[in-house]
């Protein structure tokens, strides 16, 4: 049976948290700058599109420096 959540928030939680926990199943752990973001986009300060082009042009950064 699904399960109902009542809000948006709630929904990006419930997401996260499952992601979270299937990554660590696999052996990775979130840096901190990850778990910032995630806690963002459950508040809803972030979209997951935001999250990725930040994401990319840290690696961007990176390679280049």
């Amino acid at each position: 049976m699904p399960i109902k959540l009542s809000t948006q928030s709630q929904a990006r939680q419930y997401n996260v948290s499952n992601a979270v926990a299937s990554a660590r199943i696999e052996g990775i752990v979130p840096t901190k700058q990850l778990e910032q973001n995630l806690t963002d986009y459950v508040a809803g300060k972030k979209s997951i599109a935001q999250i990725l082009e930040e994401t990319k042009q840290r690696y961007v950064t990176l390679r280049r420096g």
